[in-house]
């Protein structure tokens, strides 16, 4: 697992100034179903490497976490929608 360091250093990326080609990009991950969710988090982990700033096609995506806000999976399907639809 990543340490609190690791975790700073990811959540400290600056979406401005980040290289684009060097974020992980999420348009054709998929979620097996089949796993745990301690597993589904360490394949996604392994595949995005920075699960606070990565890339959906050519667009740049941070994420900021609050204690209570909605869940992620809420968070990327809207995301996801709104993309498709244009907005």
């Amino acid at each position: 697992m990543l340490n609190q360091e690791e975790i700073n250093i990811m959540q400290s990326v600056d979406i401005a100034t980040v290289d684009k080609a060097q974020l992980a990009d999420v348009s054709g991950i998929t979620f097996d179903n089949s796993l745990s969710k301690g597993e589904r988090a360490a394949r996604i982990l392994a595949q995005v490497k920075n699960p606070y700033c990565f890339r959906l096609g050519d667009t740049a995506v941070k994420i900021e976490f609050s204690d209570d806000g909605p869940p992620l999976q809420d968070m990327i399907a809207n995301f996801l929608i709104r993309q498709k639809s244009g907005l």
